[in-house]
C-alpha cells in the first residue's frame, strides 16, 4: 500500500469550485469566502462587521441613483459578508428586475443560493446565464458546480462537454470534468484528464501528484516516479513529496532509492518525520538491517504516528 501517495487522493480537485474565485463551494453548508473592500478575506458563518460608514455606501448610492443595478448587486454583497441572506436576495431580485442579464448579480445569486441549498433555484439563474452568454463558458461552469453538488453527474459532465466545445483550453472545466470521473469512479477518465491538465498548467504541481496516484493504483511506478520527481522540482523546500516518491521506490522494493528520500523528507523537518522513519525502517528490515531498522521504528514512535 502507498500510504503517502494515497493521502494526496483526487479529493484534492474540489467538486465544487467558484469560477471566478476558485474557492467557493456550492453546498447546503459550506463557507462562502469574499474579498472584502481593502482586499482582506472573510467567510460567510464567521463574525464580520463592516467599518463606519461602508454599511450604508451602496444604500446612499440607490437613493441618488436608483435604476442603477450595479448599487443593488454591491448592497447585496456586503449583506452576504453578514449573512442578511434574505435583504442580499431582495436587492439580487430588484437589480435582476432592472437587467435581467446581469452577470455579476446572477453569479452571486447562483453562490448564495448554493450556500443556503436552493439548487433548483441556482440551476434556474444558471439557464438564464447560459442563454444570455451563449459564446461563454462561464454559465456553463456554474450549472456543471450545481449539478455536482446535486449528484447528478450525466448533467455535470455534459455541462463540460459545452463547455470545451467554447473553450477547449479552459482549465477550471477540465479540473471540473476530472472531479467528475472521480466521483464516478472512472479512472480512466480522471487520468486522461489529468493529463490534459499536467499540459494545461504545467507548474501546478497537484495535477502531477494526483496523477501519479492513479499510476500506483495501475502498477505503472516509473511514470509515477516521473511525475513525483516532477511535484518534487514544482514544490521545492518541501517534504512531503519526498515522502510520496519513497512510498512508491518501496513499492518497487527499490529500498535504497526509498531509504534516500525518506532521509531527505526527514532532514528536512523532524518535527513532521514519524510516517517517514517508520517507511524508512521497513526498508532497512527488507534489507536486512535489523539494527537500523529498530532504531527507526523507535523513532517514529516519538515523531507523528500517521502522515497526513
Amino acid at each position: 500500500m502507498v500510504t503517502a501517495v494515497a493521502a494526496f487522493s483526487c479529493s484534492i480537485i474540489p467538486l465544487a469550485i467558484s469560477p471566478a474565485h476558485g474557492e467557493t463551494p456550492l453546498s447546503g453548508n459550506a463557507g462562502v469566502k469574499k474579498v472584502l473592500p481593502g482586499g482582506s478575506v472573510s467567510g460567510r458563518g464567521g463574525k464580520f462587521q463592516l467599518a463606519d460608514g461602508e454599511r450604508d455606501r451602496w444604500t446612499s448610492k440607490i437613493l441618488a441613483n436608483p435604476k442603477d443595478p450595479k448599487n443593488y448587486v454591491g448592497r447585496a454583497k456586503d449583506y452576504m459578508l453578514l449573512c442578511e441572506d434574505e435583504k442580499a436576495l431582495a436587492d439580487f431580485s430588484t437589480a435582476l428586475s432592472l437587467d435581467p442579464h446581469n452577470r455579476e448579480a446572477l453569479h452571486e445569486r447562483i453562490l448564495l443560493l448554493g450556500d443556503l441549498g436552493r439548487k433548483e433555484e441556482a440551476l434556474r439563474d444558471c439557464n438564464t446565464l447560459i442563454k444570455a452568454y451563449p459564446k461563454s463558458t462561464f454559465g456553463y461552469e456554474h450549472r456543471c458546480i450545481v449539478y455536482q453538488s446535486m449528484q447528478k453527474l450525466k448533467e455535470a459532465l455534459a455541462d463540460t462537454d459545452a463547455a470545451l466545445k467554447i473553450e477547449p483550453n479552459a482549465v477550471t472545466v477540465w479540473q471540473y470534468r476530472c472531479s467528475i470521473f472521480i466521483n464516478q469512479g472512472d479512472s480512466a477518465g480522471a487520468l486522461k484528464c489529468l493529463t490534459r491538465l499536467t499540459e494545461l498548467s504545467p507548474d501546478n504541481s497537484t495535477n502531477f501528484s494526483v496523477r501519479a496516484n492513479y499510476y500506483v493504483k495501475r502498477k505503472e511506478y516509473s511514470k509515477a516516479i516521473a511525475d513525483l520527481t516532477q511535484t518534487i522540482k514544482l514544490r521545492q523546500g518541501e517534504f512531503e513529496p519526498f515522502i510520496m516518491r519513497a512510498d512508491v521506490y518501496k513499492e518497487m522494493k527499490e529500498y535504497k532509492k526509498a531509504i534516500a528520500d525518506y532521509t531527505r523528507a526527514i532532514e528536512m523537518n523532524r518535527f513532521r518525520a514519524g510516517y517517514a522513519y517508520k517507511g524508512r525502517g521497513e526498508c532497512y528490515k527488507a534489507l536486512g538491517d535489523s539494527a537500523a531498522a529498530e532504531r527507526d521504528f523507535v523513532q517514529s514512535k516519538s515523531g507523528e504516528k500517521v502522515y497526513r
